[in-house]
């Protein structure tokens, strides 16, 4: 009985998905992950690093939280918190620039296809 309650808004969410014409092309689509299979460039693994660099903001946020609370400066957070976010979402785009639209569209494809065949 848990898993099935576990499933519901997961197929729920699925069957949405799969009437908007990002799911009816995803599942239409053939599996064509053959630019996984390529090696990647240089400039693809720049991208993909500089994309997981972007995560570590938010452990810059959180050490930014901390050492205002510690030094009873709130002014820590209220400037550095904007900024941090800010070069976040700098990092991030330019990683998705340099990675490239085409790889990231068909990985997201292909990801939508596997999560539309199991729940939908």
């Amino acid at each position: 009985m848990k898993e099935k309650l576990k499933v519901a808004p997961l197929s729920s969410m699925a069957r949405r998905l799969a009437r908007t014409k990002f799911g009816q092309k995803a599942l239409t689509q053939p599996n064509r992950i053959s630019i996984l299979k390529q090696k990647p460039t240089t400039r693809v693994y720049g991208g993909l690093a500089l994309m997981a660099l972007s995560f570590s903001g938010m452990p810059a946020l959180v050490f930014l939280s901390h050492l205002s609370f510690k030094m009873s400066e709130p002014m820590i957070v209220a400037l550095g918190g904007p900024i941090v976010f800010i070069l976040m979402q700098i990092m991030l785009g330019a990683g998705v620039y340099l990675a490239g639209q085409n790889y990231a569209m068909e990985v997201l494809l292909w990801a939508t296809k596997r999560f539309l065949e199991k729940y939908a």
